[in-house]
């Protein structure tokens, strides 16, 4: 089974549209991380960024908010989507999904519209 997380400095980014690198997680049948690979893109492609995901096999989405665009791409591909997570350390988000112990609040990218189904603004959430 292969995850695809957001990332930026190693952390699980809260905004897909801002991550320019997706850390890719393998995992094996007996729920342990079998391989990681870092995947970078240059530009954010509503559709070509997701399509270039599903194709590398991935099977589940942790992201903490993303736009409609990416998300139909995503599930038009048999790709799960998980919005809304709080775990900010990818291998931990992943194992804390495959026990069924994720913490998920809202998708942060929930409002407005724009042409990836995000928002054309930008904005400050506080950390507190």
């Amino acid at each position: 089974m292969k995850f695809a997380i957001p990332v930026v400095n190693g952390l699980l980014s809260s905004h897909w549209g801002q991550a320019s690198d997706f850390l890719i997680i393998e995992v094996g049948d007996n729920k342990q991380i079998i391989g990681k690979e870092t995947m970078t893109v240059t530009e954010h492609d509503c559709q070509g960024t997701p399509m270039a995901i599903a194709q590398k096999g991935v099977n589940v989405v942790l992201a903490g908010g993303m736009g409609m665009g990416p998300r139909s791409v995503f599930e038009n591909n048999g790709v799960e989507v998980v919005m809304g997570v709080t775990e900010t350390d990818p291998e931990t988000a992943v194992v804390k999904y495959l026990y069924h112990r994720l913490e998920r609040g809202d998708n942060v990218c929930g409002h407005g519209d724009t042409e990836c189904g995000g928002h054309g603004h930008h904005h400050h959430h506080d950390s507190n």
